[in-house]
């Protein structure tokens, strides 16, 4: 059986705090809570498997939290999901550009809410498994390279030995 993911939610209002923390519970996810940007920075120490973020809070805006967490290259790659009040097409294109996967209005809709989810996860798991395999895959190609060098070395030394052998 898979690991449950593990979410972060960001909100400075309580309430939306609790109601999203049933929804994911009720959805098979573990979440943390953070009442603010400032706070929510601060726990990104833990690893999380996708954001939950408010745009309007009073400390730092869920626009200012995204690119911070763009920023970090520990976690630069975690789905990031805008649940806002706020909904034009301006606020939607502000939110991507901060650095946004998605974008889920007020009041939710948990239908909504669990496929953006469901499928923010599943690419992110698709990604994780790409860099793995070039990890893996550059470490492959060191250790052949190495291999090279050291086969190079002792090709060329006997090939002096030899020469020295003929004089």
């Amino acid at each position: 059986m898979s690991q449950k993911k593990h979410l972060l939610v960001v909100d400075d209002d309580a309430m939306n705090r609790e109601l999203l923390e049933a929804i994911l519970f009720g959805l098979g996810y573990t979440c943390e809570m953070a009442s603010g940007g400032e706070e929510a920075l601060a726990m990104l120490d833990t690893r999380f498997d996708l954001v939950l973020l408010d745009i309007n809070m009073p400390d730092m805006d869920g626009y200012a939290v995204a690119q911070s967490i763009r920023e970090r290259e520990s976690v630069a790659d975690i789905p990031i999901v805008m649940v806002t009040a706020l909904s034009t097409k301006e606020d939607r294109l502000t939110a991507v550009e901060a650095g946004a996967n998605d974008f889920v209005t007020k009041p939710i809709d948990r239908t909504e809410l669990r496929v953006r989810i469901a499928s923010l996860l599943r690419m992110k798991e698709g990604q994780d498994a790409i860099k793995q395999h070039r990890e893996v895959l550059q470490t492959t190609v060191e250790e052949r390279t190495r291999e090279l060098r050291e086969t190079l070395e002792k090709v060329t030394q006997a090939e002096r030995f030899a020469q020295e052998a003929k004089l």
